[in-house]
């Protein structure tokens, strides 16, 4: 028998590495862009040219010019955007990290991960809570409440059953050796 306390260390850990890894990911791939799209935005250096001795052609050639200019403005605004993005991927991983501690903080009885992870549950349950109660249409009530479950499980064994025993001792079988015999 597995008890609520390995229970909810086994899932904060396991939250913690699906959304560690997947925030990892990201971080690194909008890093890669923004990257990109920095180099992208930087200005090719060309040089408008006199329409008067150019005619037609160089008209084209500045009207070709100002275009290039306004997709590097937007090439810059990408840039920027991906850059915020990545870093708020990078707090997401800094959050995964502490949900994976706190799971296996839950998991040797710490005392600090109890209250961590109490006071992360709790925001949970209040948000899903939020979420159940804003939701126009009686459909979508299924996901918060399955979380707002899981949430208050997590508060019902952090605060009650946070000391109990990891695995219960199970009684010998009649007739199950104890020992393993010498060969």
């Amino acid at each position: 028998m597995i008890a609520h306390r390995t229970i909810v260390a086994l899932g904060f850990k396991v939250s913690g590495l699906l959304v560690g890894v997947l925030a990892t990911v990201a971080c690194v791939f909008l890093t890669i862009e923004a990257i990109w799209f920095h180099h992208a935005a930087a200005p090719d250096g060309s040089h408008l040219i006199s329409v008067r001795t150019y005619g037609l052609i160089g008209l084209m050639n500045d009207a070709a010019v100002g275009i290039d200019r306004v997709f590097g403005v937007l090439a810059g605004l990408a840039a920027w955007l991906f850059a915020a993005l990545a870093v708020v991927a990078l707090f997401v991983v800094v959050w995964a990290g502490l949900l994976y501690l706190v799971g296996r903080g839950v998991g040797r009885q710490a005392a600090w991960a109890r209250i961590v992870g109490g006071g992360i549950a709790l925001i949970m349950a209040l948000a899903n809570l939020l979420a159940l109660t804003s939701l126009p249409d009686d459909k979508m009530d299924l996901p918060p409440l399955l979380l707002l479950g899981v949430s208050l499980y997590t508060l019902w064994t952090l605060i009650w059953r946070f000391n109990e025993p990891s695995v219960a001792a199970l009684p010998p079988v009649a007739g199950t050796p104890t020992e393993i015999p010498p060969e």
